[in-house]
C-alpha cells in the first residue's frame, strides 16, 4: 500500500469520499443521479438574485444632493419616532403589470398617471438581464427620514395611525428639499401644482396591496 493511501482516513481515497452501494438488503444499489437545474429555474434564481443585489446597492446610496448639515426641524434623527407600518415587494412575484401604478395615481389624483404614482416598477434593475427582473420600487417609510428632517416648512407630518411620513399639500411650498434628500428617489414631483408628494400608505388601506393581481406588495404594520 502507497504511503498516501495509508494516511488517507477510513472512507476517504484521493480526497473523495467513498459512497455505499449496497443496501440494506446486502443488494447492490445504483448510485443516484444529480438533479439537473433546468434552464426556466436558473433564470428564477438570477431573476431574484439580481433584484436583492440591485436592493444592496440602493440601501448603500448616498442622498444626492442634501447636505447633511440642513436639517431644519428642531429634533435629531434619533428623536424621530419610528414608523408603525411600510409596504414591502417581492419580486418574486411581481410581474411588471404596473397596476399600482394606475392604482395609485387615480385614488391621490383621480387620473391614471403614472408619472404622479408614489410607488413605481424597476424593470432589470442591474441592467443586465433585461425583462427578466422586476420589481415595485416602494417608499421605506424611513425611521430616520431625510425627507421628514430636512422640511423647512414642516410640511411633512407624521401619520398618527401609521407612523408614516407624509407631506402636507397645504403646506408644501415646492422648494424640493425633500426630494434631494430621500437616497431612495421615492418623493414625486407634482409640477402641475408645484408640489411634492410621497407614499402615506392610504392612511392604513394601500391600494397597490388591494388591487395587485400578482399579491406581490405586501402591507405591513407593527401591533
Amino acid at each position: 500500500m502507497k504511503k498516501n493511501e495509508q494516511e488517507q482516513p477510513q472512507g476517504v481515497q484521493s480526497g473523495k469520499l467513498l459512497q455505499s452501494t449496497v443496501d440494506d438488503g446486502g443488494e447492490a444499489a445504483e448510485p443516484s443521479k444529480p438533479k439537473l437545474m433546468t434552464r426556466r429555474r436558473m433564470l428564477q434564481i438570477l431573476g431574484v438574485q439580481a433584484v436583492a443585489g440591485a436592493v444592496a446597492v440602493n440601501a448603500l446610496a448616498a442622498p444626492k444632493n442634501f447636505n447633511p448639515k440642513h436639517y431644519n426641524r428642531e429634533i435629531t434623527p434619533d428623536q424621530l419616532p419610528n414608523t408603525r407600518a411600510w409596504l414591502s415587494a417581492n419580486p418574486a412575484q411581481c410581474v411588471g403589470c404596473r397596476t399600482c401604478e394606475i392604482v395609485c395615481s387615480l385614488s391621490h389624483d383621480g387620473q391614471c398617471r403614472p408619472a404622479l404614482s408614489r410607488i413605481n416598477t424597476v424593470y432589470d434593475p442591474t441592467k443586465t438581464l433585461a425583462k427578466l427582473a422586476v420589481i415595485a420600487n416602494v417608499c421605506r417609510q424611513c425611521n430616520m427620514a431625510d425627507c421628514y428632517l430636512a422640511c423647512a416648512n414642516d410640511a411633512l407630518v407624521l401619520d398618527p395611525k401609521t407612523g408614516a411620513r407624509i407631506i402636507d399639500p397645504e403646506k408644501c411650498v415646492g422648494c424640493g428639499e425633500c426630494m434631494a434628500a430621500c437616497p431612495w428617489d421615492m418623493i414625486v414631483c407634482n409640477e402641475d401644482e408645484d408640489k411634492f408628494t410621497k407614499c402615506d400608505l392610504c392612511g392604513g388601506d394601500p391600494q397597490c396591496v388591494k388591487y395587485c393581481p400578482a399579491d406581490a406588495i405586501t402591507f405591513v404594520q407593527l401591533s
